[in-house]
């Protein structure tokens, strides 16, 4: 179902990009991070693994290896299933590119220095913590605020989601019937 709000085809001016990490479980999760605190840039935010492309990769390779790098887990765990809508990161005006996969692993070993702490929280109620500020949508994930382009990339999932199936809840609703069908 997932795989259904989704866009098959990608932004080719992006110069970055992030996996958004679904969690397969009965109760689909999310994966975030709090980024460790000694890197240059948005030391301590919390946002998706990621990071710029380098020289002949394109946004799924990117962002692939920014996950195995930043989490240790092995590419070839991610099922890749599209694309979410390319985004600029606005302090540094870099395009950047979301790529939605989902995987079974939950064995991290994650790189200390560029991650502080591993958030994973349920898909839904990250979701349904949607609140609207002045400087745009923002959510929670394991009791941590998310804003920026992070909040932005998941506002974009909750908009398909809510647009797809009229609400958060039919959604879920709808996905929670099909894991009872396994």
């Amino acid at each position: 179902m997932l795989k259904e709000i989704t866009s098959p085809e990608l932004d080719r001016k992006v110069m970055a990009a992030v996996l958004v990490p679904i969690l397969d479980c009965r109760e689909p999760k999310i994966l975030m991070i709090r980024r460790g605190e000694s890197l240059a840039r948005n030391a301590g935010h919390i946002a998706f693994p990621g990071g710029m492309m380098e020289e002949g990769e394109d946004v799924v390779e990117t962002a692939l290896r920014e996950f195995e790098e930043e989490l240790g887990v092995d590419r070839k765990k991610i099922d890749v299933i599209g694309f979410l809508k390319s985004r600029e990161v606005r302090e540094y005006r870099i395009p950047l590119c979301p790529v939605v996969g989902i995987t079974n692993e939950i064995d991290f070993r994650p790189d200390a220095k560029e991650v502080g702490k591993i958030l994973v929280d349920d898909l839904e109620k990250v979701l349904k913590s949607r609140r609207i500020a002045d400087w745009g949508p923002n959510f929670e994930c394991a009791r941590e605020l998310v804003w920026g382009a992070s909040s932005r990339v998941l506002d974009d999932l909750y908009m398909r989601i809510v647009l797809k199936y009229g609400s958060i809840d039919n959604f879920f609703s709808r996905l929670r019937g099909k894991y009872g069908d396994r």
